[in-house]
């Protein structure tokens, strides 16, 4: 059986697991990803791995959770107390999100069959709770802008399904024509940040969206 962890050991470990993943998952994409590797860079036993997470699929999850809840709170923060116009402020929240991919490679060889196989070998619940979570976070930030007058109401819908555009836009950068991917994703930004801050009478240079 594998050996009992105190509360502070199963912290550390853990954290050690997600910072093994992220590095091997960055290093070889989530195909060649060995729950023996992880386990033994670890410091620990295959059998104490599943301790801590039942599936291989549940961890490849914890680390993407783990990502997006670093760069997403970075996001937000950054949008939220970063100076500027509201129209620049989106401008800047857009490419971050663009731009998450490019700082790990690991979360941008996730190809959409590698997505569904996770999913399908995932309990329900366990996508539920994680949907749940994302929604929960999303919805507490963009209402808040909403409130604060920098998001308008009508965009709301389409401002959440912007987050799954440009994750699935990235990860497509490899289809774009040769040199094109930057400044179409810059562009983009550009727009929707014009369009959003037009909507909520925040896009000239003197508005910061502050109330």
């Amino acid at each position: 059986m594998p050996r009992a962890f105190s509360e502070s050991e199963r912290e550390r470990i853990r954290a050690k697991l997600v910072s093994v993943g992220k590095r091997l998952i960055n290093k070889m994409g989530i195909r060649l990803l060995v729950v023996d590797d992880i386990a033994k860079e670890a410091g620990i036993s295959k059998g104490s791995f599943y301790s801590f997470y039942p599936s291989r699929e549940d961890f490849i999850l914890s680390i993407f959770e783990s990502w997006e809840k670093e760069y997403r709170g970075a996001l937000l923060r950054e949008f939220s107390e970063g100076g500027g116009t509201i129209r620049e402020r989106l401008e800047r929240f857009f490419l971050g999100a663009f731009g998450i991919l490019e700082r790990e490679p690991g979360l941008a060889n996730f190809g959409m069959l590698d997505i569904q196989l996770i999913i399908e070998r995932l309990p329900p619940e366990r996508i539920a709770a994680h949907q749940a979570a994302d929604n929960k976070v999303l919805e507490e930030s963009f209402g808040r802008w909403v409130a604060e007058g920098i998001l308008p109401y009508d965009i709301l819908p389409a401002f959440r399904g912007l987050v799954s555009a440009i994750f699935s836009i990235a990860l497509h950068r490899e289809d774009f024509p040769v040199g094109s991917y930057q400044e179409t994703v810059k562009l983009i930004a550009e727009a929707l940040a014009m369009r959003i801050a037009s909507g909520s009478g925040g896009e000239g240079g003197d508005n910061d969206g502050q109330s």
